[in-house]
């Protein structure tokens, strides 16, 4: 019999249930092009397509350290999220509402640009138009919920309570007692997206994966890419790497990576969609911090991400095979019935946060320009702003582009070891503050 960490090995269920992804190159030789982009994730593959457009001439590299997009972007819980939760978005002040607004602003954008591309090149990524669910179990957190619909209603984002009775109805669990359905966003089967948005990328790219770049610099006016077997000299460079830009040299006292793991079941079987009442798939965020996001997808199956902690040097097949039981035992606070061996699939993935919750997005040195550190919310805000990098390389200008410079940059951090221990004390707080929710 296997045990619990034999069945461990990190396969994202996403990805596993994708499709055969096609294969790119590794650059293994010395290339000279006009732009690269590192990282094929949503930023990236965002970049890539809007410089074909602005560019058609020029040659264009995509380039990332591992399968293309199967990083990141492709092991989120996949919600393209257009209204970020006001508790968590600091608009008790008259700048975070600012800032709140201009952010609420590129969602909005990134979700309709990437529904275009969906619509436009036929991708099958399970797309629902059904927006999110805020909730929470524990009274102590409905306070949260109601100033949530009320921020929300002052500045002009539509959302609606909803109580215990309606959650049961519309989730198939009694275990939330009150939410807030916020629309405007969608749900997907994110691998599905980043592999549909790879494949449909204009011939003009060049894509290579498996080629992890090992550092940038300038020399002689171009900037040179290092890696393993190759070289890349470039005009220009996009970072689209995300919580990966401090292994680059590159905001690393700005941001840091937060390691998350998922798990997902096997499709529910009739006694179960029974036990659901059969409910129509949904998104569920939670209102604490490091609560569970749960998702209940097309196929019928269950997602649940429940934890999230700092491991700079990841997360091993031991810690995983404890964190999938952590996830089971979430599923079965909110759904009883669920047997122990329901879950096909347990997985990790790193998110890049800020200290204040915000992006980078900035040319970082003469001609090397990054995006990213989305804080949870990269699929929409990936997608757009991978867009917006290039116009600020190019010089363009626009109203889009003029909220994504408003934005504050991200705050300074202390230098390791004294980040790491201030960081970990952080995070056993907000555990002990989002239990009764995870």
């Amino acid at each position: 019999m296997k045990s619990a960490v034999d069945n461990c090995a990190d396969i994202c269920g996403w990805s596993a249930l994708a499709g055969e992804y096609g294969n790119h190159p590794k650059l293994k030789d010395r290339e000279v092009t006009d732009w690269a982009i590192v990282g094929a994730g949503f930023t990236g593959l965002a970049a890539a397509r809007h410089l074909v457009k602005l560019k058609p001439d020029a040659r264009i590299l995509l380039i990332d350290g591992k399968r293309a997009g199967q990083g990141a972007s492709g092991r989120n819980s996949g919600f393209v999220v257009a209204n970020e939760s006001p508790g968590h978005a600091g608009l008790a002040t008259i700048e975070g509402r600012a800032d709140y607004a201009a952010l609420n602003a590129l969602d909005r954008a990134g979700v309709a640009e990437l529904a275009g591309l969906v619509h436009e090149h036929g991708i099958e990524c399970q797309w629902m138009d059904t927006g999110s669910i805020h909730t929470a179990a524990d009274p102590k957190n409905f306070a949260k919920l109601r100033y949530h619909v009320k921020a929300f209603a002052e500045i002009g984002i539509k959302a609606n309570l909803m109580e215990a009775e309606a959650l049961k109805v519309r989730l198939g669990t009694d275990h939330y007692k009150l939410g807030v359905h916020c629309k405007g966003g969608a749900l997907v089967q994110p691998a599905m997206l980043a592999k549909g948005l790879l494949d449909t990328l204009p011939g003009q790219v060049e894509v290579f994966e498996n080629s992890p770049v090992l550092s940038i610099r300038e020399e002689n006016g171009r900037i040179h890419l290092d890696l393993a077997e190759g070289e890349i000299i470039a005009n220009k460079v996009i970072v689209g790497v995300n919580a990966f830009m401090g292994r680059l040299g590159l905001q690393k006292d700005r941001v840091f990576p937060l390691a998350l793991t998922a798990s997902l079941t096997r499709p529910l079987n009739k006694d179960e969609e029974e036990a659901i009442s059969h409910a129509r798939p949904w998104g569920v965020l939670s209102s604490q911090s490091l609560g569970a996001t749960m998702r209940l997808t097309q196929d019928r199956r269950i997602l649940i991400r429940n934890t999230a902690e700092y491991r700079p040097s990841g997360i091993g097949s031991s810690l995983l095979a404890a964190r999938r039981s952590d996830h089971m035992a979430g599923l079965r606070r909110r759904f009883p019935w669920l047997v122990e061996d329901a879950i096909d699939y347990t997985w990790s993935g790193n998110i890049c946060i800020s200290q204040n919750s915000k992006p980078v997005f900035a040319e970082v040195s003469k001609n090397i320009y990054a995006a990213g550190c989305y804080n949870a919310s990269g699929v929409a805000r990936g997608s757009i702003m991978g867009k917006l990098i290039v116009d600020l390389a190019m010089g363009g200008q626009s109203a889009l582009l003029d909220k994504a410079l408003s934005l504050r940059k991200p705050s300074w951090l202390p230098p390791r070891p004294f980040f790491d221990l201030g960081a970990n004390l952080r995070m056993a707080y907000e555990r002990a503050k989002g239990r009764t929710e995870a």
